[in-house]
């Protein structure tokens, strides 16, 4: 099953991390974007096959829009697919730099 990620917004905190199954454009599994998450999307993507083993999303949620607007979409390869610029650094502000901290690790 080729996948995407998405992560997709409705504002004020209410992020989600979206699994999305290609070839039928369907939503198979949800996270809530908490900051480590979000980190781990935004950064190497390294625990993907442990988003794959939650629950699956009701038959009524699995359309990708009803979890609010798209931030960005990347493949399971890691390259981005599409990003909406102003509500990424929106969020990037909210989960990271009000806080003080910075999405990326430090590299070595």
């Amino acid at each position: 099953m080729a996948v995407r990620l998405e992560w997709r917004t409705r504002g004020a905190m209410d992020d989600t991390l979206l699994l999305v199954d290609e070839d039928d454009n369907t939503v198979r599994q949800a996270v809530e974007a908490a900051p480590p998450v979000l980190r781990d999307f935004l950064n190497d993507m390294a625990d993907l096959d442990t988003w794959r083993q939650g629950p699956s999303v009701a038959a009524d949620q699995r359309n990708p829009a009803a979890w609010g607007e798209l931030v960005i979409a990347r493949a399971k390869t890691g390259e981005v697919l599409t990003m909406d610029p102003e509500l990424f650094w929106d969020g990037i502000y909210r989960y990271f730099r009000s806080q003080g901290v910075d999405p990326h690790p430090l590299r070595r």
